[in-house]
């Protein structure tokens, strides 16, 4: 059947009680909230499915009284033109089984997470010949291969409780090629007597790794009343990554807990698999690419060559979509995404170079400046995810959003990355700019989860060179307002900026891994809100400015404290740069911890204007407050350019005590890069002549304030009441729906 006519099939509730077989012309299975039993078969036939990219998701379905769920690939070599995304998560299976058999195509990329399946006793896999019943194993591969290929298993508990059973079993014959099997997060248990073990490799078969491929065993319990990983001796060809930092042959470096890769590594550990490849685009495309008024449930790639692509009252439901920007336009790409929903797991990925495997990089000097402009987007247990390496002169923006999540969404096209686990509404991941920037604005970001992570910068490393990220007048929620584990690295006036925004969280902006800044700004200004734990601003690892670089922390009020930065003899190090702690009201015992090292000439640590506990602190009692280091105190309302101005760019304060900027600064603190207002779901203005740099400061609207301790609500102009309140909601805005906070639909 022509691709045209697939078929999308989806099962919502309702009882499977009979053996059922689903391929034929079909491209995606949604299974949601099914109810599997009596024993049956459900069985995915990838064979009979349609060429492409074919996906099997299931979400919360049960499965009991002995029921078996089969992945069933090709007897033989299986076929070229599709690749398989599978996904199984929150199953609670009593009486379970599920199986991988047979040969699965390329590229094929399955996860098994936040489920519990039980083997309680004798299985009957009515499917394979010859398998017996007393293997009685939660999870089985058999007579399976994998090439470019991963099997992720995490947060999930496999247990089998027959006598002579294992937790994971392997016949057959399993082969992987470039391919990885991950345990990440997983308790093993067998309890089946003294035969029964945690894993078992047949005797008589071989569990095979070859070419870079990997097994990971990473923090795994194993509970068995006999072996825990048996018949081990039967591996061939085997590189067993336990407890696994990073796949060595793929890293080039190991620097505080970060693995950098080398060609051909993926994700935080540089294994050699990455996700699942997109399909390539069909046809010839016209310049102009448009889909209005429509629902996509299945993957949705741009043809080849657009310079104008258009999504606008679109909805993602459930589906993985890709704006991947090497296979479009050469000579420059303009991207609308407007009014777009992203609903039930569905993830819009905006990619640059790099950011899948074998593909054609973007950012080389032929390529032309990308400017995807993102407004108006509602997620509501979705996700967005920016990616890659972008062009120089590339502008990104994303404006009047809302994206609330209270649940993990997967992130099946972030091979090897973690961070799904911690329910992001916002992905940067392995993000490169330069001379390119970033704009988030007048958005909602909010994350309803124990240990949630609001927004998430992961991969291998930020890197600004010359270009911008800037999160202004946003409102964020969630245990986590930002948690970067990528290390930051800005050089040659590149800005990081967080300003104008509303925090209700336990922890503020934490960079886990680490700031290096080279002639470039970290600036956290005129921020308002609380946070129970933890500092507005975390550094973590190292924190490193030199070449007359700038961390600015001002006109910020907090109900917490404001900054956090490493002890010593680590510290935060200033080089010829400068530290401004100025204009900030905290509370609790401190304003600061860790330690400041000051080094070089021009050199500045500069703090005044602080408030603790609703009291003005003297500079005498600085030391007591946190702030240790050899500090130059600067009084409210004087006019000084260390607290108002990035030096490297600012000729002179002018008579009315603003930043006059030279050649090269921008805005009302001169920074070194130009990070323009976006009005709405309107064009990005161009950049400003020289003369008008000093007086572009302002933000649209309002974002509230947190006056003695209360939480007030965001206010903005345009403000519409959409009828839609996230779950938990009064923690974060007592007095209103966080959905007012947007402005009316355009």
């Amino acid at each position: 059947m022509p691709a045209v006519h697939a078929v999308v099939l989806r099962l919502r509730g309702g009882t499977v009680d009979r053996a059922i077989t689903v391929g034929r012309a079909v491209d995606t299975v949604l299974m949601d909230g099914v109810y599997i039993t009596n024993g049956v078969a459900v069985v995915f036939d990838v064979p009979a499915m349609i060429p492409g990219v074919l996906r099997i998701e299931m979400r919360y379905c049960v499965c009991d009284g002995g029921a078996q769920i089969y992945v069933r690939g090709y007897s033989g070599e299986p076929a070229s033109d599709r690749s398989l995304e599978a996904s199984v998560s929150g199953l609670p299976g009593s009486y379970c089984s599920l199986v991988f058999v047979y040969n699965l195509p390329a590229h094929t990329n399955v996860t098994v997470r936040d489920s519990t399946i039980v083997t309680p006793g004798p299985m009957r896999y009515s499917q394979l010949s010859g398998l017996m019943d007393a293997v009685a194993s939660p999870l089985v591969l058999h007579a399976t291969s994998l090439l470019q290929s991963q099997l992720r298993v995490s947060n999930t508990v496999l247990r089998s409780l027959h006598a002579g059973g294992s937790a994971v079993y392997a016949g057959g014959g399993v082969d992987l090629l470039l391919s990885a099997v991950v345990l990440d997060g997983v308790l093993l248990e067998a309890s089946g007597g003294p035969t029964a073990s945690a894993m078992n490799v047949e005797s008589s078969s071989r569990l095979s790794l070859r070419s870079h491929s990997v097994f990971s065993v990473t923090n795994v319990s194993v509970v068995s009343s006999g072996g825990g990983f048996f018949s081990w001796r039967a591996l061939h060809g085997v590189r067993l990554g336990a407890a696994l930092a990073c796949f060595g042959v793929l890293t080039a470096s190991f620097f505080y807990h970060a693995c950098s890769c080398l060609l051909g590594g993926v994700g935080e550990s540089c294994v050699p698999v990455g996700a699942p490849v997109l399909p390539p685009p069909v046809g010839t495309a016209p310049s102009v690419f448009v889909r209005e008024g429509v629902t996509v449930r299945s993957v949705f790639v741009v043809s080849a060559g657009a310079s104008e692509v258009t999504l606008r009252h679109v909805v993602l439901d459930g589906v993985s979509a890709v704006l991947y920007v090497p296979w479009m336009a050469r000579d420059g790409v303009r991207i609308v995404v407007q009014n777009v929903s992203l609903l039930n797991d569905a993830v819009l990925y905006v990619m640059g170079g790099g950011a899948l495997r074998g593909a054609r990089a973007a950012g080389s000097d032929e390529s032309g400046p990308v400017e995807p402009s993102l407004c108006d987007v509602e997620a509501l247990n979705g996700a967005l995810v920016l990616t890659g390496t972008f062009p120089a002169g590339s502008v990104l923006t994303v404006t009047d959003s809302l994206l609330v999540a209270a649940r993990p969404t997967p992130l099946v096209y972030l091979s090897g990355s973690q961070s799904s686990l911690y329910t992001p509404v916002l992905v940067l991941s392995g993000l490169r700019l330069v001379r390119s920037v970033l704009v988030v604005s007048g958005v909602a970001l909010v994350t309803v989860m124990t240990g949630g992570r609001t927004v998430v910068v992961d991969g291998a490393v930020l890197e600004l060179v010359g270009g911008g990220v800037a999160v202004d007048a946003a409102v964020l929620g969630g245990e986590y307002e930002l948690y970067a584990s990528a290390r930051v690295v800005a050089s040659g006036g590149a800005v990081l900026r967080v300003s104008g925004s509303q925090v209700y969280a336990a922890h503020g902006l934490v960079f886990d891994s680490g700031v290096e800044a080279n002639a470039s700004a970290v600036v956290v200004n005129d921020n308002a809100g609380a946070l129970t734990d933890g500092a507005l601003l975390v550094l973590r690892g190292s924190a490193s400015f030199v070449s007359r670089s700038w961390l600015s922390v001002r006109g910020n009020s907090i109900s917490g404290r404001l900054l956090s930065v490493p002890s010593y003899p680590r510290s935060a190090e200033l080089v010829q740069s400068k530290l401004t702690l100025h204009g900030n009201a905290g509370s609790g015992t401190v304003v600061m911890d860790g330690t400041v090292a000051l080094g070089g000439a021009g050199r500045r640590f500069v703090v005044g204007c602080l408030t603790l506990n609703g009291q003005a602190l003297q500079p005498i009692n600085y030391r007591s407050a946190g702030i240790i280091g050899e500090f130059r105190p600067v009084a409210c309302g004087v006019c000084d350019a260390d607290v108002s101005c990035f030096g490297a760019a600012t000729r002179a304060m002018s008579g009315s005590c603003s930043c006059r900027c030279a050649e090269g600064g921008y805005g009302r603190d001169c920074l070194p890069v130009y990070l323009p207002r976006v009005d709405g779901c309107n064009r990005t203005p161009g950049m400003p002549l020289l003369s008008h740099t000093a007086t572009l400061t302002g933000t649209r609207g309002r974002v509230g304030s947190v006056v003695r301790g209360e939480r007030c609500c965001a206010t903005r102009r345009g403000c519409a009441t959409r009828r839609i309140r996230p779950p938990s909601w009064s923690w974060l805005c007592p007095c209103t729906a966080v959905t007012s906070l947007l402005p009316t639909r355009r």
